[in-house]
């Protein structure tokens, strides 16, 4: 299948829409990671990044975008037994 889009303005970048049927097909979602590269015959190949595996910080971080956070140190009094921490 091949379909027909256009390169528009986004800000200072250009930008592309893709057809739902394509990302369907490709099973491309909203925020998933792409890599694309340039062949010699100047044909855009791009690639879904695979998912980290589960368990892994990388998963556990998966859909952090970088913004801030904030902690609470919590105090849980004397130790009981015979924690080292």
């Amino acid at each position: 299948m091949q379909e027909a889009t256009v390169v528009s303005q986004w800000g200072n970048s250009k930008g592309i829409r893709m057809p739902v049927e394509i990302l369907r097909k490709a099973q491309i979602d909203l925020n998933d990671k792409l890599f694309f590269e340039v062949d010699e015959d100047k044909r855009i190949i791009l690639t879904k990044a695979p998912m980290p595996k589960q368990g892994t910080l990388e998963y556990l971080f998966k859909d952090y975008d970088g913004g801030s956070f904030k902690t609470e140190l919590v105090d849980l009094g004397e130790t009981v037994g015979n924690e080292k921490w």
